[in-house]
């Protein structure tokens, strides 16, 4: 097993490949949480690096329900758990996210494990970084641009709410 860890991730050392290999062995008594660095300041950013993607697609989940979260309740705390506690949990438990992922690459190489297979699904992948970025800067653009210029970016749609919603309190508030 440790063979084919180091084939699909050369980079890690022989602590790291032990941790995952027991991860794999599923003898979790022997595995506590190891702190990853990288995985820490990057979040899911490394986990999409290290071609984890469904790892990293649950990771952004949970951000987007933290932070939608916190805009129903019009909490702060919420939002800054949305941003930073992805990072804390990618930090702390990605050799166990990495894991299901090498996992899952060794059981579609076949048996016996095609180590050219294995090689291959082990690769990074900065293209799938640079993707998630720009979707990022188009979806965020217009709040983006609003700040910038200081222009008002609302749709006439949100306009007329604005205003009808005004008018409704306007009217509560003299009854």
């Amino acid at each position: 097993m440790e063979e084919l860890i180091k084939i699909h991730s050369p980079e890690f050392n022989d602590k790291e490949i032990l941790y995952i290999k027991d991860m794999l062995n599923k003898d979790l008594k022997k595995t506590k949480p190891i702190f990853n660095l990288k995985g820490f300041l990057f979040g899911w950013f490394y986990l999409l690096y290290k071609r984890a993607y469904m790892e990293a697609l649950a990771v952004i989940i949970i951000s987007l329900l933290l932070i939608q979260i916190g805009f129903i309740l019009h909490s702060f705390l919420f939002l800054i758990l949305g941003l930073i506690a992805p990072n804390i949990l990618v930090g702390w438990f990605f050799y166990f996210m990495y894991s299901n992922k090498i996992d899952r690459d060794i059981e579609d190489c076949g048996k016996p494990v095609d180590k050219n297979c294995l090689k291959e699904k082990g690769k990074k992948s900065i293209g799938m970084v640079i993707f998630a970025i720009f979707m990022i800067i188009f979806l965020t653009w217009p709040v983006i641009y609003g700040i910038v210029t200081k222009q008002d970016v609302t749709t006439e749609q949100n306009k007329y709410i604005n205003k009808v919603n005004s008018l409704l309190q306007d009217k509560n508030s003299s009854k």
